[in-house]
């Protein structure tokens, strides 16, 4: 073979890999991956620059406390805790998934080789040969994507990848609810702590005072027992509020990813409930139900069982390859590279499967049934939103009555305090009188504290409820 027919072949091989790429060029191009929706990032971003904290609308919701140890908080749970590592790491193996899927874009080359030297019997001249018979090529396999089974099913893996994403996107707004509610039922107990110290030390004056009238013969011993014990009772519960405050610091300290003994001595300084913006919420625009992170995976899910039914009917029709190769084979190792023992094939060929038992009818039915599962659950989640929404409004709403009614109460009851310890003191009114005042008193004042508590855990579920998705400006 001369070097004109070697330079024709070669240009013959050039033109058809070529022609080859056409169809594939062509499907690719028409499905390159979207962008990822633009939304406003997270204040802290992830050690992971393609993972940021994109939540729908304003997710800053907790900013509405106006607590900077609260905003601080969550700024390292972002960054530290461990749920929220796995969900980046879910995101990573959808990822690397998604690229496997789009790896049959493009052909297979690999390189084969073998040696093996070879001695016969001796022939007819009585010589004793060795053989020394080698192989080197370069081999193509490449599946040409003409029915779209690769483009469909990469396209439901980027489905699943997105989804990954919503998923993350769902522990973030679950973590910040959970640090929330774990930081203002900390500060709650504080407060209840106050409360019932406070009440020890008017307790301890009212028991001081009858003890000393008892002393006098004007009050009954059983006036005095009865201070007595109502101060030790009061006295009794701070343990208890005590270990609740420790619970709570111990599950902020989870939640940040770090030790409790690392953030208690900061916590335990006593600080006041955070505010609540007392307006009520009249109504949420229904859009924001499809904002949620579940419900948008959900969607997303939805959209990659599709493609995977897609993907299943592709398999009915034939398959598209083309495989080749180039390389040296020769009997005579020494000569090998030679170019008489140039070796080289391009071989397009079609499978198509035309008997395989029920293994395609089966798959696309369970595709199908996969898909139409996923539909169902994407309706109730939809439902169980609708549901969470409506129920955290009801109840932050009538939640901020009860203050109002609460605090009334709490405020007429001091005064009922006040005036009969002063009616006591002049003998105008028996002890039952103060000691009623007294128990109602610090009912009524622990109620307030936990209404108000109740009250920014319900917003907080509200938020949660809605995604995280309702801007701090609209309420």
């Amino acid at each position: 073979m001369n070097l004109a027919a070697i330079t024709r072949m070669g240009s013959y091989f050039l033109t058809l890999f070529l022609f080859t790429l056409i169809p594939s060029a062509g499907n690719a191009g028409q499905y390159k991956p979207d962008q990822p929706e633009k939304t406003k990032p997270y204040k802290k971003v992830s050690e992971h620059s393609n993972l940021q904290q994109t939540l729908p609308s304003n997710d800053e919701w907790w900013q509405l406390f106006k607590d900077p140890i609260l905003d601080t908080l969550i700024n390292k749970a972002v960054i530290k805790n461990y749920d929220v590592r796995n969900a980046i790491r879910k995101i990573e193996m959808a990822k690397a998934k998604l690229r496997v899927d789009r790896s049959p874009y493009y052909p297979t080359i690999y390189f084969s080789a073998n040696y093996a030297p070879e001695k016969s019997s001796l022939s007819a001249d009585k010589k004793n040969i060795i053989e020394r018979n080698g192989t080197a090529t370069v081999n193509l396999n490449w599946e040409l994507d003409v029915f779209g089974r690769i483009r469909k099913e990469s396209s439901s893996q980027k489905e699943f990848y997105l989804a990954a994403q919503e998923d993350y996107r769902g522990v973030m707004v679950s973590l910040a609810a959970q640090l929330s509610t774990a930081y203002i039922n900390l500060r709650s107990a504080q407060k209840q702590l106050e409360v019932t110290r406070e009440n020890i030390e008017s307790q301890k004056k009212v028991m001081e005072l009858t003890e000393s009238r008892f002393k006098l013969g004007l009050a009954s011993q059983l006036d005095a027992a009865q201070a007595k014990s109502l101060y030790l009772q009061t006295k009794a519960s701070l343990p208890g509020i005590e270990s609740t405050i420790a619970q709570q610091i111990n599950l902020i300290g989870v939640l940040i990813g770090e030790h409790s003994v690392a953030i208690r001595d900061s916590l335990l300084k006593i600080r006041p409930i955070p505010t609540n913006p007392r307006q009520a919420a009249n109504g949420i625009p229904a859009n924001l139900i499809r904002q949620r992170p579940d419900v948008r995976s959900a969607e997303r899910t939805i959209d990659g069982l599709a493609e995977a039914v897609g993907a299943s009917r592709a398999d009915w029709w034939p398959k598209f390859l083309v495989t080749g190769f180039f390389g040296y084979s020769s009997e005579n190792f020494e000569q090998f590279t030679n170019k008489e023992n140039m070796i080289w094939q391009i071989a397009p060929s079609i499978k198509w499967t035309i008997f395989s038992g029920r293994n395609l009818v089966e798959s696309k039915k369970s595709a199908q049934l996969q898909l139409d599962e996923e539909i169902n659950s994407y309706n109730q989640t939809l439902l169980t939103a609708l549901q969470e929404v409506d129920n955290a409004l009801v109840t932050y709403n009538k939640s901020l009555l009860q203050i109002s009614a609460l605090n009334d109460a709490f405020q007429q009851s001091q005064l009922t305090l006040d005036l009969a310890i002063e009616q006591y003191k002049n003998g105008l009114a028996s002890y039952q009188t103060v000691l009623s005042s007294q128990i109602s008193l610090l009912n009524y004042e622990n109620s307030l504290v936990e209404a108000r508590t109740a009250s920014l855990r319900y917003l907080i579920e509200l938020y949660q409820a809605l995604g995280g998705g309702w801007p701090v400006s609209e309420f």
